[in-house]
């Protein structure tokens, strides 16, 4: 059930207008931008000014722009002069894929076969 639901959210087209973003490109831009400073290089938090996790936490494309743009807390301000919608969807792509736990079974996990 699981597999089948992960082919269907994978293989079902956008809604219209919305940026589907590029992970590799994400994290290229999460590290090029310093988000890593707060967030750590993974989105676990506690980077070294102590930012909230990011990874695991189901955020939408549309919350992470949202907060990119008018943030909550300390976290500067993210105009779209300083960083594009597309810059901002490839950056959530990349949390996104952070998110995602990969389906394994026992045996392909080194640890369980000793």
């Amino acid at each position: 059930m699981t597999r089948i639901l992960a082919f269907i959210l994978l293989t079902t087209a956008p809604v219209a207008g919305q940026n589907v973003g590029d992970a590799a490109l994400g994290k290229t831009i999460f590290l090029r931008d310093n988000c890593y400073t707060c967030h750590g290089t993974s989105g676990g938090g506690g980077g070294a000014l102590g930012g909230p996790r990011l990874s695991h936490r189901e955020l939408t494309p549309t919350a992470i722009l949202k907060e990119l743009r008018h943030p909550r807390a300390a976290m500067p301000a993210y105009s779209d002069k300083v960083l594009s919608d597309a810059e901002a969807a490839d950056i959530a792509a990349y949390l996104q894929s952070l998110s995602r736990v990969p389906d394994k079974d026992a045996k392909d996990i080194p640890l369980l076969n000793q």
